[in-house]
């Protein structure tokens, strides 16, 4: 097995463990992390003790403190674009409308921890909406010791959190697999769509968690990311689904690609502008998410009317169906109630990820395979077995082909005193002259042109762009690396190598012409090294 075989075995091995590795983590954290956290339930939830809804979308909650709630210390709640002022009877105890700057007018997602005042008796909560689309939102509110609240919140959060992480680590261990083995091997960028995908996905769903809203503090530029992010995602998801299924579609996929983009770029210059802000045009998103969801449902059955199902369809079919429901489920649940995606949807998508992705690697696994084959059966045909260096096929391939032959040199060799050393020491003996003495040809000139092994004893070898080439500075390295080889003795004859070359002319039209000058002035060379001339 050779270098390149065994770095593209240690890679998959590596694929493969990391995804099982991370699958493990994924379930003992979610496991563990049910069993030991604070639930958020045992930290004093509350609801508020008055409700008044005003006509600019404004909410205040009214809540009446008691005085083991007051000592406790901490009012808690999340908002989600919302500018917010807590209050109590006398004084403002609590303020959040930060502009946004050039991340929008919007304070993002964030979770408000009010540190009340002692005695308190009444505390009053104004939200108001950054975008009409977030008005009246009321979530969910605790009241008791801070660091418990935020404790039992980070913990409850955690396995999605983990979720998002393992689909990001996914994602960049695939797109650093595809990079890793496609340098040598050439294959697809079928694995490449899938991990960027993962990478996006990834960021999205983990800046959409609670463990993000509590520990990254510009909420504003969080928000800003995750809504670039979730705009930019189906491209790649689109691409490596057309990649996998192997969609024969030159025209379709990228017009909506195409849509994709220019919504991207309408979107944050009107963002940008302040005209119309990410949080206000995510219905746009929404429908180009739609979109490339509808078009791969009808390839899908476009294939199944065509009888084309094969494994891979089966493969993305079940992984597509979760994908669906998924993305159905989290739009609904954001629409209705403001939440994200939760559990549910990731593991879905961590489902796809994990399917088609080792389907994908199975694939360029395969690929590879075939690829080698065909390059060993390439490298059998027109590499000589002996030399390692191109054979007569080769150079009658090239002969047969090459039309531009303008500045091309022709040198050609040829070896002395072989047949003798074969009459004399046997037909090893003339093996290993005849490898030492192409190895000697190949170390002065193969980094010029190619060398090719065009009989028994008979050497050639073909550079392009020959003007100006020191031919006879090379000659005389080759000649001193026969002398160095004839005092080590390794042959029992003296090896000599005749040589002779010619350059193409503007009248030449065949290389074989110039071949046969070359030849001449070889067998010239060839009588002066015998002493014959």
């Amino acid at each position: 097995m050779n270098l390149r075989q065994n770095k593209e075995k240690n890679a998959q091995q590596m694929l493969t463990g990391v995804i099982l590795t991370l699958f493990i983590m994924l379930l003992l954290c979610t496991i563990f992390t049910n069993q030991d956290a604070a639930s958020v339930s045992k930290l004093k939830a509350r609801q508020p003790d008055k409700i008044q809804y005003l006509d600019d979308g404004m909410v205040l909650l009214s809540f009446n403190i008691n005085r083991n709630e007051s000592n406790n210390g901490s009012l808690v709640f999340f908002t989600s674009h919302q500018h917010v002022t807590v209050s109590t009877k006398n004084n403002e105890i609590y303020r959040l409308d930060d502009s946004g700057g050039i991340w929008g007018h919007t304070t993002g997602n964030v979770w408000n921890f009010v540190k009340l005042p002692t005695h308190a008796e009444t505390v009053i909560v104004r939200l108001e909406p950054c975008y009409p689309e977030t008005a009246g939102q009321i979530e969910q509110y605790y009241i008791g010791t801070g660091n418990e609240i935020y404790t039992g919140i980070l913990r409850q959060s955690m396995p999605t959190f983990i979720a998002s992480v393992f689909i990001l680590l996914a994602g960049f261990f695939i797109t650093c697999y595809w990079v890793f083995i496609h340098n040598s091997s050439h294959i697809d960028g079928t694995l490449f769509y899938l991990g960027i995908f993962s990478i996006l996905l990834g960021l999205w769903t983990a800046n959409e968690t609670d463990v993000c809203s509590l520990m990254l503090l510009n909420r504003r530029s969080s928000a800003f990311a995750a809504f670039m992010f979730l705009m930019i995602m189906p491209i790649p998801f689109l691409m490596f689904v057309k990649s996998f299924l192997e969609i024969n579609d030159d025209k379709i996929w990228k017009i909506i690609c195409d849509l994709c983009i220019l919504q991207t770029v309408v979107c944050s210059l009107l963002h940008f502008t302040g005209f119309y802000e990410f949080r206000r045009s995510i219905w746009i998103t929404h429908i180009s998410i739609c979109m490339v969801l509808v078009y791969l449902i009808a390839v899908i059955i476009y294939k199944i009317v065509k009888k084309q199902t094969d494994q891979k369809l089966k493969a993305c079919m079940m992984a597509l169906t979760l994908v669906i429901i998924a993305t159905i489920v989290d739009m609904v649940g954001y629409y209705k109630t403001g939440n994200n995606s939760g559990m549910f949807g990731r593991s879905s998508f961590l489902v796809f990820i994990i399917i088609l992705g080792l389907e994908s690697a199975r694939q360029a696994v395969t690929s590879l395979k075939k690829r080698r084959r065909m390059e060993e059966l390439e490298q059998f045909a027109l590499n000589d077995s002996m030399t390692g260096l191109y054979n007569r096929n080769a150079y009658d391939y090239f002969i047969n082909n090459e039309s531009d032959i303008k500045n091309h040199m022709v040198v050609t060799f040829d070896l002395n005193n072989l047949k003798m050393c074969n009459d004399n020491y046997g037909h090893s003996a003339g093996d290993a002259y005849i490898i030492n003495s192409a190895h000697i040809i190949e170390t002065a000139f193969d980094r010029f042109g190619k060398c090719y092994r065009i009989g028994g004893d008979e050497f050639c070898c073909i550079i392009p762009d020959a003007t100006e080439f020191q031919i006879e500075h090379f000659i005389q390295k080759m000649h001193q690396d026969v002398a160095i080889l004839n005092n080590k003795n390794i042959i029992p004859t003296e090896v000599e190598i005749a040589c002779g070359y010619a350059l193409v002319t503007p009248d030449d039209t065949d290389i074989e012409k110039v071949r046969e000058r070359a030849d001449e002035m070889m067998y010239h060379n060839k009588k002066v090294l015998k002493g014959l001339i």
